[in-house]
């Protein structure tokens, strides 16, 4: 017996993903996972279209609950919150990957991008931190290499939500997903210098210094340039670390943020364009 994917030759991978990301832009997430999903059945044999179906599971847009926190990807319902810390000027420059100029529709398309993105594509993954029904920061990584398996961090917890807890449980949250969900070695931030007193709360996590930027970012709101601070954790002296790994353990968390996975150095093609 001859079945069906043995006569009919498999579409061309590559098409099929940019036929995708305009199947999410247009039509949104859950029409391009029908398409894909049901492309992946009817070709088991082609191994990139199963990765390709892999990176579009609903795991990846579901909540993420951590103790007393939730991460939810952001996506333009949370626009009024997210708009409301880049306003906060001060909140906003100290995450440094916020543009000075930008404005609502800019925003509401930065949003729709976020949402709809794979992470392998777009290099990053960006959360809005709830603590119950309350908003209370943000969390992300961005620049993120399976190649090198090393991403960058950037969090911020709005003053007022920032207590020890709501703090150590978004840090460990992201840190998980960071070494167990995408399998990286390597986490680092930047920080700037004037600001030391978060990368010693990092320090507390784990992280360790690597050493000073020298005028390394420029700051819109003071017109100068600044120094910063470089840290970063390894995976592991996540493991290693005593005091977190008995944190961790006590939380209640996402069963996708225990689960340990290791993925391509190259898991999907480079975007076109």
């Amino acid at each position: 017996m001859i079945t069906s994917y043995e006569i009919d030759p498999p579409p061309e991978v590559g098409e099929v993903a940019d036929w995708l990301e305009r199947v999410r832009r247009n039509d949104g997430l859950a029409a391009a996972q029908q398409a894909v999903f049901g492309l992946a059945r009817r070709y088991p044999q082609v191994e990139d279209l199963q990765a390709l179906a892999m990176w579009h599971r609903p795991q990846w847009w579901e909540p993420l609950q951590f103790g007393a926190i939730r991460l939810e990807r952001r996506a333009p319902q949370h626009f009024d919150f997210v708009w409301s810390t880049m306003l906060d000027r001060d909140f906003s420059q100290r995450l440094k990957h916020v543009p000075a100029d930008l404005t609502p529709r800019d925003l509401l398309h930065v949003l729709t991008q976020d949402h709809i993105a794979l992470i392998p594509q777009s290099r990053a993954v960006q959360w809005v931190v709830f603590r119950g029904s309350e908003p209370i920061g943000l969390s992300m990584f961005v620049n993120i290499s399976f190649q090198n398996r090393v991403a960058e961090q950037i969090m911020g917890i709005l003053p007022g939500h920032d207590t020890a807890f709501a703090v150590g449980d978004s840090y460990l949250a992201s840190l998980s997903f960071a070494f167990n969900t995408l399998g990286l070695n390597k986490v680092q931030g930047l920080v700037y210098r004037d600001n030391a007193i978060v990368a010693e709360l990092q320090e507390r996590f784990g992280f360790r210094r690597e050493g000073v930027l020298r005028q390394a970012v420029w700051r819109e709101d003071a017109g100068r340039y600044e120094d910063v601070i470089q840290i970063s954790m390894l995976r592991s002296e996540f493991d290693a670390n005593r005091v977190t790994q008995r944190y961790i353990a006590r939380q209640q968390r996402s069963s996708l943020l225990m689960l340990r996975q290791e993925w391509p150095r190259k898991p999907l093609a480079a975007p076109r364009g």
